[in-house]
């Protein structure tokens, strides 16, 4: 079943980045997400739901109803959110989430940890890509700064 209204109205761009969230939640390469899937990735998010509640968010993301989500169905579902612009509160927020020591930074160990929850090992190399990736300073860390 094709639920593609949302993205035809996205990027390339855009639809890369949703794919690149979306493989990152699929820790066992299905390319599907499974219940156990969008709970591991809620709690690597810092959301805290109930069995029940995890249940009702699958259910309702799950538009065909055959128990499992696909690229499509999560696109469908978060597109919007995903692309709306945050305001500094909620990226500062998301920021202080991540930032375990609480230095201000996101620094290689503390992102290889978050991905790790979500499932994804990555080796030091790759982690220092991503990082470099949205590093303004040349400091090896991701900065608040960078963010907003």
């Amino acid at each position: 079943m094709s639920y593609n209204k949302k993205i035809k109205k996205l990027t390339s761009s855009q639809v890369k980045e949703l794919r690149q969230a979306f493989d990152l939640f699929d820790a066992d390469g299905s390319d599907d997400l499974s219940l156990p899937e969008l709970k591991k990735a809620l709690a690597a998010l810092g959301v805290t739901v109930s069995d029940h509640e995890a249940r009702q968010m699958f259910a309702a993301i799950d538009l065909d109803k055959n128990g499992r989500i696909e690229f499509e169905e999560f696109a469908e579902v978060v597109a919007d959110s995903y692309f709306k612009k945050f305001t500094r509160a909620e990226i500062v927020e998301a920021f202080r989430r991540f930032d375990h020591n609480r230095d201000g930074y996101i620094e290689a160990d503390e992102l290889k940890v978050i991905l790790a929850k979500l499932g994804r090992n990555y080796s030091n190399e790759e982690i220092r890509r991503m990082i470099a990736q949205v590093d303004r300073d040349g400091n090896g860390k991701i900065c608040i700064e960078g963010m907003i």
